[in-house]
């Protein structure tokens, strides 16, 4: 009888150090997804802030755009990704950050922007250059 209940106990014990090694390795298996999937969104903004990306290849579609009096980039940005003419609006906003102060200021004005124009080629287009 006193075999059983010692048995009893090691087979528990067993079920219970499986679980929490079950566990443990499931933690582990979450924590390696995430980061992967951080690294992988850290890799695409990074690539869209500083590489050359556009919505579509050449030859593109035009599209009409307009910057208002009193525009702020941000607002540009927004306005250029909800007509899919940008990939990103935070990497868009990012870039135009990192430039010099002098080199985006807003043009008012309607614009003929391409699908298939990046992100340099928009600023340029939309900015006055010095």
């Amino acid at each position: 009888m006193k075999d059983k209940a010692e048995e009893k106990i090691v087979v528990v014990q067993l079920l219970h150090r499986s679980a929490i090694l079950i566990m443990e390795m499931m933690l582990v298996g979450l924590v390696c997804y995430a980061i992967w999937n951080c690294c992988q969104a850290g890799y695409r903004f990074c690539y869209e802030t500083f590489g050359s990306v556009a919505v579509s290849e050449t030859p593109g579609e035009n599209r009409m755009f307009q910057v208002r009096e009193g525009d702020t980039m941000y607002q540009v940005a927004k306005r250029l990704a909800k007509e899919d003419l940008i990939v990103g609006r935070f990497s868009f906003y990012a870039r135009t950050t990192l430039m010099e102060r002098e080199q985006i200021r807003l043009r008012p004005g309607s614009y003929v922007l391409n699908t298939s124009m990046d992100y340099q080629e928009i600023i340029d287009r939309l900015t006055i250059s010095d």
